[in-house]
């Protein structure tokens, strides 16, 4: 809700508080973002800066308007505030001197959406506050939208120009958060190729710090999602602050700390390589950022983030919906394939349960490398002779959707496309391209170039019937330079404003369709493209244990029903390492399940384990997509194992991942928070079976007779013979639960083994189910012998 009383307005979610003050000379003032909680008056929020503050500057000489001590909301350069600043806008005659005053405010029905940026939808309350700069002319409304059960406010600025001058607008962020600084660190996502989201922490002390990415994509390299937290901060308590940014490019987050403990938080658009010309009645808008606080530590926090992207980011009839579980021939096949190849492929698939079949790479001109082909987007008839039609049909005959690949940024020099248009292409003027992968980026801000993307593919798309896209992007930019445009300052933003558009398009076009954001995996993993496309391909790496870092990472800003996730085949293409199928499968249960392996490589027991875990996915799947998920109390990113869990209509799951074993490890307990305190609980894993092969020759000291390991005696008692693993079987109480745990089974460490030691080994892992006890009827509890 947003109250407003006197000067001061006070927006209000379920959890948490955000106030504002109007001075009397017009500046917007920030006093609080913290834990909702109740207000005699605001006095004790409010600074105090009667006494002075040095040499610091009087704002127009207003007394104690120091405002380079002020904590501001919308920051500007050339009246005093010293600090990095939110907005700057520079004339040749005029200079740099903006000062934007609070003329008014309003509430409104909905925010305006006319940028041509994605934004959230479905705000409870909209607060516009109309800001004026009276030498230049320039209005600024800074826009506050409030979700109440989601505890989010995002804000965006837009800035219209009602001068007869154009200026030019060289930076232009969308978030301020001033503060006082309280031994905050900052945590931030960064990564590379196959790498992505692994956490950093770093402590925040007296300087300036900048989280961005520079390369025309959120990136790989640093996730526009930040957290801002104090020192003792975990996962179950402490104090956090959530950022996001909704958009897709280049991205900034600048934190400056000052000597005397004062913080601003800067979020936005990069200023690097960007200036954009703000001319007589344009009108320029920022993307929409996102806030949350927690006062419960990082779980909540995430769970915040995650409701607000379920309910007010991600649209169309797959919102909230369950996902289907695919098979994608990338891996199997790479660009070696044919029609029969892919049928084969198929009809395997259905067979043990997969629901959608996704084309990769290659089915288009003649595209046998990645040398060639992007911008050809009609069907090579050599691989597939009754083109994607007959394919499609045969697919969906057999009782699977179709799903196809597509790059529509990109354009191979040995191409038709680029031999007809080649200033269609990012290029330089003269000299030589950058390339990568062999292609280089189309011109998306050309209206030509946007109409050949919106029409091919949709022509494309209704010829094949799709029911799902991978849309691709498998290279960062380079040469911002675009031959059909006058103004080059601000390229990679209106290159953004063209993907958009184009997006936009076909997503109204198809909104059957279920369209998934690749970027090279996680390149582009940001609430920009989730505004279109419902999923996103986590990462190209689908090893088992590099995805456990992946994905913890990805989950702090990120909910599951968004994270594509596969099993693969070992050895693993990315790692070469070889690890358990289950494991790969438990992993990949914490996401949006798919495999992309040949199933001809499996033996037949191994095809049989797939169909029982895709039926045992396919049974908690809403709790894995959308039940309320949370990280274990201790981290794959300082520990050799982990945990993570989801809790829906108090049924939990929980997954328990390893590392490299150790002999002598420390003991592994589960902590499950969110549970009825005085509930009781029945807690039992999940039980599998286990191969005798992983104990080696040790299996000699069991057997009444000598056996030749790895001959053929061995390997047949291997293969036909599994034995369960051990039983792992509590009632507890939801507080013990949550406050101390349940001690697991001890881990087979060499030293003696029966049916209540576990067998996990290197990476491996195990599924749990926890259960109130009055919707278990039938259960038994082995009393542990003395």
């Amino acid at each position: 809700m947003i109250k407003i009383t006197g000067s001061i307005l006070h927006l209000e979610t379920k959890k948490t508080a955000y106030i504002m003050e109007i001075t009397p000379s017009g500046l917007l003032l920030h006093h609080y973002y913290h834990e909702a909680v109740p207000f005699y008056d605001y006095r004790p929020i409010l600074q105090h800066l009667e006494g002075g503050m040095g040499t610091a500057c009087l704002y127009e000489g207003n007394p104690n308007e120091f405002i380079d001590a002020l904590d501001m909301e919308l920051s500007t350069i050339g009246k005093g505030d010293y600090r990095e600043h939110l907005l700057s806008l520079y004339h040749d005659e005029e200079g740099f001197m903006n000062n934007f005053k609070v003329t008014g405010y309003e509430l409104l029905d909905h925010a305006p959406n006319d940028g041509g940026l994605p934004m959230s939808y479905g705000a409870d309350q909209v607060l516009d506050i109309r800001l004026w700069d009276e030498e230049f002319q320039v209005s600024c409304h800074l826009i506050y939208q409030v979700y109440e059960e989601s505890d989010v406010i995002t804000r965006f600025l837009q800035i219209k120009n009602s001068s007869q001058k154009s200026y030019r607008l060289q930076r232009a962020m969308s978030l301020e958060l001033d503060m006082t600084s309280n031994d905050y660190s900052l945590m931030t996502f960064d990564g590379t190729w196959s790498k992505e989201r692994h956490i950093h922490e770093k402590p925040l002390t007296s300087g300036i710090y900048i989280h961005d990415s520079k390369c025309g994509a959120s990136s790989n390299k640093h996730n526009p999602f930040v957290i801002l937290k104090e020192a003792n901060t975990n996962e179950d308590q402490g104090i956090a602050y959530g950022l996001n940014l909704v958009y897709s490019g280049n991205h900034a987050t600048i934190i400056e700390v000052t000597p005397n403990h004062k913080m601003r938080v800067l979020m936005g658009i990069n200023p690097h390589a960007f200036e954009t010309l703000l001319a007589p009645e344009a009108v320029f808008t920022t993307p929409e950022a996102v806030m949350t606080f927690s006062s419960e530590g990082l779980n909540e926090l995430s769970q915040h983030m995650h409701h607000f992207i379920n309910h007010h980011i991600v649209r169309g009839p797959y919102q909230n919906k369950p996902r289907p579980i695919l098979l994608n021939n990338w891996e199997a096949t790479y660009f070696n394939f044919n029609e029969k190849i892919i049928l084969e492929m198929a009809k395997k698939a259905k067979d043990v349960g997969v629901e959608v079949f996704v084309l990769d790479d290659g089915w288009f001109g003649k595209r046998t490398t990645d040398n060639s082909s992007l911008g050809d987007w009609f069907t090579n008839l050599k691989k597939l002779p009754h083109g994607l039609s007959g394919l499609s049909e045969k697919i969906k005959a057999m009782g699977l959707g179709f799903g196809l690949w597509v790059e529509p940024e990109m354009v191979n020099m040995d191409s038709d496309y680029y031999r007809l248009h080649p200033t269609h292409a990012l290029l330089p003027k003269s000299g030589k391209p950058s390339l990568g992968r062999n292609q280089l980026h189309l011109d998306l801000t050309n209206p030509e170039v946007q109409t050949y993307l919106i029409e091919t593919l949709s022509g494309i798309f209704n010829e094949a019937k799709v029911d799902y896209v991978k849309w691709d992007y498998n290279r960062n930019m380079t040469e911002l330079y675009s031959h059909s445009a006058h103004y080059q300052g601000d390229y990679t933003h209106r290159y953004m404003l063209g993907l958009y558009h184009i997006l936009d398009t076909l997503v109204k076009r198809f909104p059957h369709v279920l369209f998934e954001s690749c970027a090279s995996g996680g390149n582009r993993f940001d609430l920009g493209m989730l505004c279109y496309m419902s999923q996103i391909w986590t990462s190209d790496d689908t090893d088992y244990y590099e995805r456990l870092f992946i994905q913890s990472g990805t989950s702090y800003g990120y909910p599951l029903s968004v994270m594509g996730s596969h099993v693969s085949t070992t050895p693993n293409h990315q790692t070469l390492r070889v690890t358990p199928l289950s494991s790969r499968f438990h992993v990949a249960c914490f996401g949006l399940l798919g495999y992309e392996l040949d199933l001809d490589d499996l033996s037949s027991e191994e095809v049989q384990t797939v169909k029982k875990q895709i039926a045992f996915y396919k049974k908690y799947r809403l709790h894995f997509q959308y039940g309320t998920f949370y990280r274990g109390y201790y981290s794959i990113f300082n520990r050799n194992n982990t945990f993570w869990y989801v809790k829906k209509d108090e049924e939990v799951i929980i997954g328990f991942f390893q590392g490299l074993i150790h002999p002598s490890m420390s003991e592994d307990v589960l902590r499950i928070k969110g549970l009825q305190p005085n509930q009781t609980y029945y807690l039992s894993n999940i039980e599998e079976k286990v191969n005798l092969a992983v104990f080696g020759s040790l299996i000699r000291m069991v057997l009444p007779f000598r056996i030749k390991i790895n001959g053929t005696l061995h390997r047949i008692i291997c293969r036909v013979y599994r034995f369960k693993s051990d039983q792992e079987r509590f009632i507890v109480y939801g507080k013990a639960l949550s406050s101390y745990g349940v001690r697991l089974n001890q881990q087979f460490m060499g030293s003696g083994f029966n049916d209540r030691v576990r067998v996990l080994g290197d990476f491996g892992s195990r599924l749990y189910s926890l259960v109130p006890t009055n919707t278990k009827t039938n259960y038994h509890l082995k009393r542990r012998k003395d």
